[in-house]
């Protein structure tokens, strides 16, 4: 039950949020309700309380808030477009949208949660909280990872598959494509059959539930993957909607890398001998991975964090110190890429603990670094 009721109950169990909500009440009540003001209110509450974007879009709280109401109006998500932006509210209309404001910022979900829908490559998929939300970068990249295969027999696994976004948008840009989606969770798969059949590609796409390779046979031209690897250090720090997201398909062990090492070694045994394997696997792990294999002819490719583009001086030099041995907040991102005849045989076990240590520290510096910017 919503903490948005009636005019009977708190709108809110935060005092001052409950205050605002009934003064917006109040006005739409006297029919001067509009919908640039209610995402305007949004906006205010959830940058007070220092919601997390959750990459959501251009990473602002504006679009969180305007998104919420366009959802709940049904009105196309034309968030600039001034004929629904001065659109009036009812009262009802205006409890509904304060409603699904109350729930992102008090219990912190995921706006793709609220709306059990996630826009990747421009479509949009059905979500829950099952599976992560779409976000991976390495759509940029589709066409181009799809060209340079030499084709044998245009089948493509998509391990890790959660909501099978990655799969099946393969599946959409290549007709010929034979896609398997696997993954160890029951119930993420069956977001992704959900998914299959709202693309219509039941045909052509398949669900196999699999830890890692233990369940799958044959041989593909294409293994793609977005695997676990967050390291446990890390998720501690993580902001509380991403820990609202499965556990399962976010922490990679200690160091972020027991399924990244698993993939790394076993993926040879299930490509074709011209095959490639793409995985995302952080910008820690595509260093690490970099480090322990060096005569490996592995593709690295890192992504900046959107927000670094605007930053200034000292913070702006830290940002793009990309040669650091260990993960800042810089880099958001990075994807590896390697051919099947590149892949290592066994998994390396050179370990360096002062690298380990480095990790650490620079993690500790990194949350002192941002305590101080933000206060």
């Amino acid at each position: 039950m919503s903490p948005v009721e009636n005019n009977n109950l708190v709108l809110s169990r935060n005092k001052k949020r409950s205050c605002a909500y009934h003064s917006f009440l109040s006005v739409c009540r006297a029919k001067q309700g509009r919908v640039n003001a209610v995402i305007r209110l949004g906006h205010t509450l959830m940058r007070k309380e220092k919601i997390f974007h959750h990459f959501f879009a251009d990473h602002s709280l504006r679009a969180v808030a305007a998104h919420l109401a366009f959802f709940s109006l049904k009105l196309p998500y034309e968030y600039d477009n001034p004929v629904y932006l001065d659109r009036s509210l009812n009262e009802e209309e205006a409890r509904e949208i304060l409603g699904l404001f109350e729930r992102r910022i008090a219990e912190r979900l995921p706006l793709a949660y609220l709306t059990q829908e996630a826009t990747y490559l421009g479509r949009r998929f059905y979500v829950n909280e099952q599976v992560l939300v779409p976000r991976s970068l390495m759509n940029t990249r589709f066409e181009e990872f799809l060209a340079r295969i030499s084709w044998e027999n245009h089948r493509v696994l998509d391990l890790c598959a959660g909501s099978g976004c990655i799969g099946i948008s393969l599946a959409l840009m290549n007709p010929r494509l034979q896609v398997d989606l696997a993954d160890i969770s029951a119930e993420a798969l069956k977001v992704a059959e959900v998914n299959v059949e709202r693309f219509s590609l039941s045909a052509r796409v398949h669900c196999i539930e699999s830890d890692l390779f233990s369940r799958i046979e044959g041989k593909y031209d294409l293994i793609i993957s977005n695997p676990p690897y967050v390291s446990d250090y890390e998720y501690q720090w993580q902001p509380p909607e991403i820990k609202k997201e499965p556990a399962l398909a976010l922490k990679g062990g200690v160091d972020g890398m027991d399924l990244v090492n698993r993939i790394w070694v076993e993926a040879r045994e299930y490509l074709n001998p011209k095959g490639i394997l793409v995985a995302e696997v952080g910008y820690a792990a595509t260093r690490r991975l970099k480090w322990r294999y060096p005569r490996v002819a592995l593709e690295g490719v890192c992504y900046k964090k959107p927000e670094e583009a605007g930053k200034k001086g000292i913070w702006k030099k830290i940002a793009r110190w990309s040669d650091l041995p260990f993960e800042w907040s810089g880099m958001m991102d990075g994807v590896v890429v390697c051919e099947r005849e590149q892949l290592p045989l066994e998994l390396s076990r050179k370990n360096d603990p002062l690298r380990s240590w480095l990790f650490r520290t620079s993690r500790l510096i990194q949350r002192l670094c941002r305590f101080f910017r933000e206060n």
